[in-house]
């Protein structure tokens, strides 16, 4: 938990400011938005390192802040309130660069066996065009209604005049045929 210095506002004013805030006095809220930068930018400096990342999260909770001040229940302590969306953040932040990471990682040469082939984008064309012609009408036009029109498993079934449960059984049989390597049989 976070302490509070003699300089600083206490957790109770600052429930106050909230509710002032949300009653559209601007200079309260101001004063809360100073108040909150601070107490964020020493949560922040912990689990961000990168200085330019910080802000950044930092600019993403205030507008959080902003966005969800209605939400704020004025009988409450408004620091839980803040700690959550501020974690909601974080947590998002972290998803981000991780998946950021995870693809710089997998996109980089450094890391891929030499011998290792990847097809291009005309023979992957050629490759799907191959998969295709393994398909029957139907069953072509329920790929091209789920996967490339990205319609529901309900909405095709209607185009379809089939149950739900049967276009998903097609669409499995299609993604069994789709999954078979050049070479496997049906």
């Amino acid at each position: 938990m976070l302490k509070f210095s003699k300089n600083r506002i206490s957790p109770d004013e600052l429930s106050g400011l909230m509710r002032s805030s949300q009653e559209g006095d601007s200079l309260a809220y101001k004063k809360l938005l100073e108040e909150i930068c601070v107490i964020l930018r020493g949560i922040l400096s912990v689990k961000i390192f990168d200085a330019e990342d910080r802000e950044d999260v930092l600019q993403e909770i205030l507008i959080a802040v902003h966005l969800s001040k209605h939400t704020f229940l004025p009988d409450k302590s408004f620091l839980p309130w803040l700690y959550t969306i501020a974690n909601y953040k974080i947590i998002d932040y972290i998803r981000k660069k991780g998946r950021k990471k995870k693809r710089e990682f997998l996109m980089s040469n450094e890391y891929l066996p030499e011998n290792k082939y990847f097809p291009s984008e005309d023979e992957s064309k050629e490759r799907i065009d191959e998969i295709l012609t393994k398909l029957s009408e139907k069953q072509r036009l329920i790929f091209r209604l789920l996967k490339l029109d990205k319609m529901s498993i309900a909405e095709t079934a209607k185009i379809m005049s089939m149950s739900q449960s049967a276009v998903k059984t097609a669409a499995h049989r299609i993604y069994k045929i789709i999954r078979l390597r050049p070479g496997d049989k049906l």
